[in-house]
């Protein structure tokens, strides 16, 4: 199972299901590391194998969605191509609820968190952006039954800071508590 984000710049790159924390645990940040950016997503489960999909169909590759947020250890983005490899791929750094919304779901709000203040909240999402990332992503790579789809709504932004300790991110999909998870330096 692999995560591919649509980046919000608009590149498709592949996180391993390593980053996904699966447990809900806490991250504990590596000593290597002195901060941390973030981006919300929305989330697909693909539910049928496939390549090249054309957007009239890419309805039929996914079968709930949800959200989530991907962090970024930002010592690891120096501005190339592998500096953002591997900042895509530190374990646990991928918050995802497991989505169960139904697909036709028009309407979806996220918000997040931080420390108890809101960093961000979504519009009004519906699933049109995920069909377009499935087109986009299968021109790149195959996706496969499990694997996530997930779509960053918007830029990458600065989270924490290794002096800062910890902080605490709640995460709320269509009103309800569906996430909350502390990093820890």
């Amino acid at each position: 199972m692999n995560i591919v984000v649509i980046t919000s710049a608009g590149k498709v790159i592949v996180r391993p299901d390593t980053t996904l924390e699966r447990d809900g645990d806490d991250l504990y940040v590596p000593e290597f590391i002195s901060s941390l950016s973030y981006t919300p997503v929305l989330v697909a489960r693909v539910c049928k194998a496939g390549r090249s999909v054309n957007p009239r169909f890419a309805y039929r590759y996914f079968d709930s969605a949800g959200f989530g947020t991907l962090l970024y250890p930002d010592d690891l983005i120096d501005g190339s191509q592998e500096g953002f490899a591997c900042a895509s791929c530190l374990d646990h750094s991928s918050f995802i609820t497991p989505p169960s919304l139904a697909p036709d779901t028009s309407g979806m709000v996220m918000e997040l968190h931080k420390d108890g203040k809101s960093i961000y909240r979504s519009g009004d999402l519906d699933c049109s952006l995920i069909v377009k990332a499935i087109a986009d992503a299968t021109r790149y790579c195959y996706i496969r039954r499990g694997d996530l789809i997930a779509v960053e709504l918007q830029v990458r932004s600065a989270l924490c800071r290794r002096e800062d300790g910890q902080c605490r991110m709640d995460e709320f999909q269509c009103g309800s508590h569906t996430c909350d998870f502390r990093i820890i330096f």
